[in-house]
């Protein structure tokens, strides 16, 4: 055997070791790291399909709770992770929307950090009063905005999805006097009201299912192009004469920018199996959440047609978080 041919026949046996040698795709667990405390909706949504996603992959699936900082502390876990596909975010709107645009000193940009996998699920965004309130109706609201009432509407925090989207209404209805009150978080809100210290709150529809549910809310507009199955009498804002106020609340998941696109794309093909088996959906069902399969490029693209959409009525509401 000449030197050149026992190179050659060397060199394709160390990488056929290393080749060998590497682990497949996934081999060990799996973190996902939730920019949100335990026991809100998109920890609910990942802890539900938890096990199953477990099971498509053959690893644990490991929550791990990163709150605070709009997502930044989250968002800064998964950039300081390898890109090797062990490591996900999982958020929603707020996270890679809307705080991008708010914070002054944002330390994560979805579009240029994350590789994005797909959306989970989507729900629209519905206006609610009190069930003891006085706003009975749409029409009740619009009577109260011609008499010149001031209107106080509630919201998880400044900037969050309830304050745009009330904002928007505000600006579509000249002449109303409606008021944001900020509330830290959703249960004070909800408190509010129930307890009628607010007219308005604004929400998606599983947390608006439960407030109609318990007799606490009453559902007054749903904020998307067409009715939502869990709300069938409740009218969209475009029935109502307000074609442009469309808001969804949607959850999505992504890996650090750079990882192999064969391992995101065996992530999206492991979620979509999970989420199609019938069983598991029924639990989302059951909350009133819809599906929106995207492939991951789709979804990047969505995300990027988000922030478009966006970005001129969050600048209007003046909102900055240092």
């Amino acid at each position: 055997m000449t030197l050149l041919k026992s190179f050659v026949v060397v060199t394709l046996s160390a990488a056929t070791l290393v080749a060998a040698a590497k682990d497949p795709y996934p081999s060990k667990p799996i973190k996902v790291i939730i920019p949100f405390p335990p026991g809100g909706a998109v920890d609910t949504f990942v802890r539900t399909m938890g096990p199953e996603l477990a099971t498509e992959l053959g690893q644990p699936i490991v929550v791990d709770n990163r709150p605070g900082g709009g997502g930044q502390i989250g968002a800064a876990t998964v950039l300081g992770a390898p890109s090797d596909g062990y490591t996900l975010f999982v958020a929603e709107i707020g996270t890679y929307v809307i705080n991008p645009m708010i914070y002054k000193s944002i330390s994560y940009l979805p579009m240029r950090d994350f590789d994005n996998i797909t959306m989970l699920a989507q729900a629209p965004m519905v206006m609610y009063s009190s069930s003891s309130g006085n706003l009975k109706s749409f029409d009740a609201l619009k009577d109260a905005v011609k008499l010149g009432r001031e209107l106080n509407y509630g919201s998880f925090g400044p900037g969050t999805a309830p304050h745009i989207l009330g904002h928007a209404l505000g600006k579509a209805m000249p002449g109303s006097k409606f008021v944001h009150v900020p509330y830290k978080g959703a249960p004070p809100a909800f408190q509010a009201i129930m307890s009628n210290e607010i007219d308005l709150l604004f929400d998606a529809v599983p947390g608006t299912l439960n407030m109609v549910r318990s007799n606490k809310g009453l559902p007054l507009a749903v904020a998307s192009a067409q009715r939502t199955e869990f709300l069938p009498n409740v009218p969209t804002f475009a029935e109502l004469g307000f074609a442009n106020l469309k808001m969804d609340l949607w959850i999505g998941a992504s890996v650090k920018k750079g990882t192999d696109p064969a391992i995101v794309n065996k992530l999206h093909t492991a979620i979509e199996k999970v989420l199609t088996q019938p069983a598991v959906w029924k639990r989302y069902a059951d909350f009133g959440y819809s599906r929106a399969p995207m492939t991951p490029a789709k979804f990047q693209a969505y995300i990027e047609a988000e922030t478009l959409r966006y970005r001129p009525l969050v600048v209007d509401t003046g909102v900055t978080v240092d």
